[in-house]
């Protein structure tokens, strides 16, 4: 299936992949995020309609319903894109490219970037530094790396832990 530029099928990461239809330069845009709707108590995710947990996303404190084709975005330890959280209150998340992405790339994010407190399990994503597991915390990731992801977080992420990222930059500043 294509669509957007990009197109999804199987990936040798987990199960399906959204791969690049055509070539991305750093900081293009590649899409906006197709967020489905909120999941709340009185709005649950539906088994029957084939929502999962593993399609939502959690910003600021929600839950989203991611649809599709971003719902088969797959998880790296050394990704080619992120997530771009518009800081104007309208929700919108874009995936960014963070380098340059050639046509018939898998396109992955880290998914240990703007989040605390989540849970972890094995990672396969092959990159030459994966870390064997996807952790669900920014703050237990290794500080090289947490250092290399700043620019990447969402203002939401850093006002809920401002002293924490406070001082992680003053560390980034210092060395």
């Amino acid at each position: 299936m294509q669509e957007w530029d990009v197109e999804v099928r199987d990936s040798v990461i987990e199960g399906l992949g959204v791969f690049a239809a055509r070539s991305y330069e750093p900081g293009e845009s590649i899409r906006r995020v197709n967020i489905v709707r909120g999941v709340t108590e009185d709005a649950p995710l539906r088994p029957e309609a084939g929502e999962r947990l593993e399609h939502c996303a959690y910003p600021d404190g929600g839950v989203v319903l991611w649809g599709f084709p971003d719902r088969h975005l797959n998880h790296c330890c050394d990704p080619n894109a992120y997530e771009l959280h518009a800081g104007d209150g309208s929700g919108a998340v874009h995936i960014v490219a963070r380098r340059s992405v050639r046509a018939g790339e898998e396109i992955t994010i880290d998914y240990n970037i703007n989040i605390a407190g989540g849970s972890s399990w094995p990672c396969r994503c092959g990159a030459a530094r994966c870390r064997g597991e996807t952790i669900g915390n920014f703050f237990t990731l290794p500080e090289d790396e947490q250092m290399e992801y700043l620019p990447l977080l969402a203002d939401w992420f850093v006002a809920r832990h401002r002293d924490r990222v406070e001082s992680l930059r003053r560390r980034a500043r210092s060395s």
